[in-house]
């Protein structure tokens, strides 16, 4: 059954791929992982793991999380996501331990004002698809060429 108002990660591969007129095994090639994985996905028996995240946002051609992005917590979620950084990776990246980013993200505390402008630079480099509110779908190579200069 194909979702009519997807929610996960897994509803959201599940419409594209049937959409796309694609099997299991395509997608799992595509994203780089088992089949059977593709197949607990899209029965929400498992979520994928965060560093998935970006081959999967490019078999999507959109984001497809729907969580506040105007506020400094939400662009750093977002740049978490779509770099598919754990909260111990984005720490490294932004130069401070990994409980500190899970409190910026939960508006618990928030970053200095040099590490905001370290995130909303991160953020602003992200290629437009992935920034956008909405699930429109590009040409396969511009999401791959986007997100190649993203992951460099």
């Amino acid at each position: 059954m194909i979702p009519v108002n997807p929610q996960t990660l897994g509803d959201f591969i599940r419409v594209k791929r049937v959409e796309a007129l694609q099997l299991q095994s395509d997608v799992a090639r595509i994203i780089g992982v088992s089949e059977d994985t593709i197949t607990n996905w899209e029965t929400n028996r498992f979520v994928p793991q965060i560093n998935l995240y970006p081959a999967i946002f490019q078999y999507l051609g959109y984001y497809p999380f729907h969580h506040e992005s105007d506020s400094i917590a939400g662009k750093l979620k977002q740049v978490r996501y779509c770099l598919g950084l754990s909260y111990e990776a984005a720490g490294e990246l932004f130069a401070v331990n990994a409980s500190t980013i899970r409190a910026w993200e939960l508006g618990i505390n928030r970053p200095s004002a040099y590490r905001a402008s370290l995130i909303l630079a991160r953020w602003h480099s992200l290629p437009e698809f992935l920034t956008n509110k909405t699930s429109t779908y590009e040409t396969n190579e511009k999401i791959h060429l986007a997100l190649e200069d993203v992951l460099q």
